[in-house]
């Protein structure tokens, strides 16, 4: 993927976020920083080209709905400060003042705010129990599905795979050799003891076998 196509990439998602060209402007700035190796444009092109590949396997292209999963994936690490247990918070934050002049409704704001929080345990967010009627139950089925993709680059052939972890590696300087890989070998080891990866059967059957072939080496490397 070249970066023109990174770029353009971009561009068709921020087509779907209705905030003001500057609020667009400051992310794209923040989002293409030279430090973000993994966390930046690229990702979001990922996510984002990938929600328009399956999303039609899985009926979330109500173009309403839509609109929440563009300003999910947007605004979902605009905040990625390694040094900090609370990103997910403050991207919440980063968004809720983004949009805080948009034609967003306040129900959807926070939607988007509760969605972009949730990506902090990606296997711990549960469906709402409360959530009644058709409407409700999309958007649940839409959380879930942005907490899908945001794990599909797991599933990355190895080579692409072993970059990512290189990029988030670099991301995260400030940690000793022995402290990331304990730190990667338990997150590798948390996903690996669940009974299911993915949320949808439709991205389970593209990405969850490479994604434990991936994460089960990633378990077993040594200091």
């Amino acid at each position: 993927m070249t970066a023109a196509q990174r770029w353009r990439g971009l561009d068709e998602l921020f087509e779907h976020v209705p905030v003001d060209d500057r609020a667009k402007g400051r992310l794209s700035e923040e989002m293409s920083r030279p430090a973000r190796l993994y966390h930046g444009v690229g990702h979001l092109e990922i996510l984002w080209r990938r929600h328009r590949l399956y999303s039609g396997r899985v009926g979330l292209t109500d173009p309403a709905v839509e609109t929440l999963i563009a300003c999910a994936i947007a605004y979902h690490d605009s905040v990625c400060d390694p040094r900090r247990s609370d990103n997910e918070d403050r991207s919440a934050e980063y968004w809720l003042r983004a949009c805080a002049r948009s034609p967003v409704d306040k129900a959807d704001r926070h939607w988007v705010a509760q969605t972009i929080r949730a990506t902090k345990d990606h296997l711990a967010c549960a469906p709402d129990a409360q959530a009644a009627g058709a409407q409700a139950r999309l958007r649940e089925r839409a959380r879930a599905w942005i907490l899908d993709l945001d794990l599909t680059p797991l599933g990355e052939p190895p080579d692409v795979f072993d970059e990512n972890a290189r990029r988030l590696r670099a991301e995260s300087g400030h940690l000793s050799d022995a402290a990331w890989q304990a730190n990667m070998r338990a997150f590798a080891r948390r996903f690996l003891e669940a009974p299911r990866i993915y949320r949808f059967p439709e991205l389970a059957a593209i990405f969850e076998s490479s994604a434990r072939r991936n994460l089960a080496r990633l378990s077993l490397e040594k200091p």
